[in-house]
């Protein structure tokens, strides 16, 4: 997957290293999502972690933007499901333009502050086991949920995340002994829009992209990238106890990697996973955001999960 290592070692060296950078007009959120919606700021244990939208009424869902996004990345999945449900969209701190974690809560690392953060509003909020939806940064987020606190939760559903992304690399590289340094070295001049098309097919959603990653703080997206590329839940992966679906977009690789190698990859890092809780999904068709190039099928698979994994009524 060197496309996608080459974006990462951009986004690590330029916004983790150039703090704030330039703001963007951020994307107005339709009226049809603020109406009838409560902003909550997670404030717990002194961390502000994560602002939380909620709209909906019913069982509930957690829902968790990857890095660089904010959670209006779940909008038509908010449109899709809040007349049957009540909806829990999280900005995480840092990103969409959310204020980044001080600097005691950084001491505890971002990865167990947002998870340990979102445990603590499930209790708080009195949650009924909540599906937990994650995209990427997200993703990982809902695996670590299933693995450590799956009494909490009713479900997790994995929108093309993994958990050992520095693994993943260091695998890739040890098997294409032949590419120099040079290829694999970030580009001189970081284009966000290049990196937005790698990730999405649909070009209405380049620029929301780009967006979000400018609302975003430099610093927070450069440290919580290295933590993702040096966390690794594939041991404690076997502790899950709650139903789990992972999504995987098989066009995340391309054109370095073909869809059976990135199909293969994630079958390799979930393989701790018990059969008898987790299942795979693959689109062909999606690159790493499914919901703006496979939205129609990411909804159906959900509606699926929670149709067969019922939430409960609050």
């Amino acid at each position: 997957m060197k496309s996608f290592n080459i974006a990462v070692r951009t986004l690590t060296l330029t916004l983790g290293l150039t703090g704030a950078l330039v703001s963007l007009p951020s994307l107005a959120v339709p009226a049809s999502v603020t109406q009838s919606k409560t902003i909550i700021e997670a404030e717990q244990a002194g961390c502000a972690c994560f602002n939380v939208a909620v709209s909906g009424e019913g069982p509930a869902i957690i829902l968790i933007p990857g890095l660089a996004s904010s959670g209006e990345v779940w909008h038509s999945t908010v449109e899709a499901l809040q007349a049957d449900y009540q909806l829990h969209v999280l900005t995480l701190a840092g990103f969409g333009g959310v204020a980044p974690l001080t600097q005691d809560a950084w001491a505890h690392g971002f990865l167990p502050s947002q998870r340990d953060a979102i445990v603590r509003y499930i209790r708080e909020q009195q949650l009924d086991k909540p599906v937990v939806i994650g995209h990427s940064l997200g993703g990982y987020l809902a695996l670590a949920l299933a693995a450590t606190a799956s009494e909490l939760i009713g479900g997790a559903i994995n929108v093309d995340g993994l958990p050992a992304l520095g693994a993943l690399f260091a695998e890739t590289a040890a098997n294409s002994p032949s590419e120099s340094t040079e290829s694999n070295a970030a580009p001189a001049n970081f284009d966000p829009m290049a990196m937005a098309k790698g990730m999405a097919n649909n070009e209405s959603w380049h620029q929301r992209i780009v967006n979000d990653m400018f609302r975003s703080d430099g610093q927070t997206s450069g440290r919580v990238m290295g933590e993702l590329m040096q966390a690794d839940l594939r041991p404690q992966l076997a502790s899950i106890r709650v139903p789990v679906l992972t999504l995987g977009a098989l066009q995340h690789g391309a054109p370095y990697s073909s869809p059976e190698q990135v199909q293969a990859n994630y079958e390799h890092q979930l393989a701790n996973a018990p059969a008898q809780f987790h299942r795979f999904a693959f689109v062909a068709d999606s690159k790493h955001f499914i919901m703006a190039d496979a939205p129609e099928w990411l909804h159906q698979q959900i509606m699926q999960f929670l149709h067969n994994h019922a939430v409960k009524e609050e």
